[in-house]
């Protein structure tokens, strides 16, 4: 019994302590998206690698066609609405078949 007191003595000031620092610095939701999108940026990832491309510099959209699936690398700092690649780094596509889950193709984007 005195060492459950013991063990609740110690955790109520550290679970006390976390909750209000929770409560100060909430954290950011810095992406959302359907769980099934992720398969489409995983089977993707490895043209990413091939092409030794920092995904910290780029935003990621996933686009559902027909027959296909699209992975988009758009630079961070691109110009919303613009055509082409408009940032500091060149965007880059990845097309995706959805019944088999194989690449169709990628390429930079112009």
């Amino acid at each position: 019994m005195k060492k459950i007191v013991w063990g609740m003595a110690i955790l109520a000031p550290i679970l006390g302590l976390s909750a209000l620092m929770a409560q100060s610095n909430p954290p950011k939701v810095i992406a959302e998206f359907s769980g099934s999108s992720l398969k489409w940026v995983r089977t993707a990832e490895p043209e990413f690698e091939r092409k030794n491309l920092d995904l910290d510099k780029y935003t990621i959209s996933v686009v559902a066609q027909n027959d296909s699936v699209t992975v988009a690398l758009t630079s961070s700092d691109s110009v919303k609405g613009a055509r082409g690649s408009s940032g500091s780094y060149p965007g880059f596509v990845v097309e995706i078949n959805k019944k088999d889950m194989k690449i169709v193709r990628s390429n930079y984007i112009r």
